[in-house]
């Protein structure tokens, strides 16, 4: 089969490599899309964490957002069968460890992370996969939101860790893939008004076309001074971050009210930032992480399929396996917003 492997820093190589055949609690399925994801950029450029850590090793396949057609089943699988339309998780457990019997299998010490940490992904013509971790996804929906059920999941999972409720005003940081989806879930969950602050004027225009109240273009403005003036004086009482970009995160953090909620989604490559750590005491606020999207991709699904939220939305390119190294140049260049290729 044709795919696309990554050898090295600003080593890939797009060409035949032998197909897999499953095992047998496994699923053999073609690939229909595939996203591309700042995580994407980062192993091609040879800065991911976990390679620069020693976790993982190259080469390897990347893609971890990706839809597909069952065309082979395991021995041992059941629940699936040739032309079910699915997509796969990012983190596969062990399924036997503490963490995993906990439902906790985004930190298993021994999982794998499809196309990121010791598992090939969907940048390629079939991927086998383990059918604990897999998915049906209706026929009627695309193939482009099937394989973009991952990042919606990201954004869930977000939300949900901040408790959204109607009663509350959400600032996003972030205008990419994740924020905007973080827009999208966070409507769904009735939140009462939602800004985004971005620094790309068709991505804070995208925003305002999903819903969003207001966007603050970070190039031009004091994200702080201008969510008072938006919340009359008032801050929000939740804030998602989903940028990666240290000063975002900074901001971030002074953006919210007394007894608020924050949560950070964005990866740092191991950057720091100061932490006014008496204004969170003092603020009675709560600051967590988010990792991950265990344990809800049914409910994602779901929400997908109702027509709640629309992944479909934020495609802007697709593009050939073969011109993998120019979506990636697209997606570093940031002219569209997800990019997607089809084998």
């Amino acid at each position: 089969m044709k795919a696309v492997q990554v050898f090295g820093a600003n080593q890939a190589q797009y060409g035949e490599v032998p197909t897999p055949r499953p095992a047998a609690e496994e699923v053999l399925c073609r690939i229909q899309k595939v996203g591309i994801c700042r995580t994407d950029l980062e192993i091609f450029d040879g800065v991911m964490a976990y390679f620069t850590l020693g976790m993982a090793k190259y080469p390897v396949i990347p893609g971890h957002e990706w839809s597909g057609i069952v065309v082979e089943v395991g021995a041992s699988v059941q629940g699936f069968q040739a032309g079910d339309q699915v997509s796969g998780e990012c983190s596969v457990g062990c399924t036997r460890c503490p963490k995993c019997l906990a439902g906790l299998y985004h930190q298993c010490p021994n999982r794998s992370e499809t196309g990121i940490l010791n598992r090939d992904g969907g940048f390629a013509e079939y991927i086998a996969f383990p059918a604990a971790f897999l998915h049906r996804v209706p026929a009627f929906v695309s193939a482009s939101a099937a394989a973009l059920v991952e990042p919606t999941a990201i954004a869930w999972n977000g939300v949900r860790q901040a408790g959204v409720t109607p009663q509350d005003d959400v600032v996003i940081y972030g205008d990419g893939t994740i924020g905007l989806m973080l827009l999208q879930v966070a409507r769904a969950f009735g939140a009462r008004s939602i800004t985004v602050v971005g620094a790309e004027p068709h991505r804070l225009q995208k925003a305002l076309e999903l819903g969003a109240d207001q966007v603050i273009d970070a190039n031009r403005a004091t994200p702080v001074e201008d969510l008072l003036k938006v919340g009359r004086g008032e801050l929000p009482s939740v804030v998602l971050e989903a940028t990666g970009y240290p000063l975002a995160a900074e901001q971030a953090l002074r953006s919210v009210r007394t007894g608020g909620r924050i949560v950070l989604q964005g990866l740092f490559q191991g950057k720091k930032i100061e932490v006014d750590l008496d204004a969170l005491v003092i603020g009675d606020i709560t600051l967590r992480g988010a990792l991950g999207s265990p344990g809800i991709w049914k409910d994602v699904i779901d929400l997908i399929a109702r027509g709640r939220v629309n992944p479909d939305a934020i495609v802007t390119h697709t593009l050939p396996l073969a011109e993998y190294e120019r979506a990636l140049e697209l997606a570093r260049r940031r002219t569209g917003i997800k990019i997607l290729l089809e084998p």
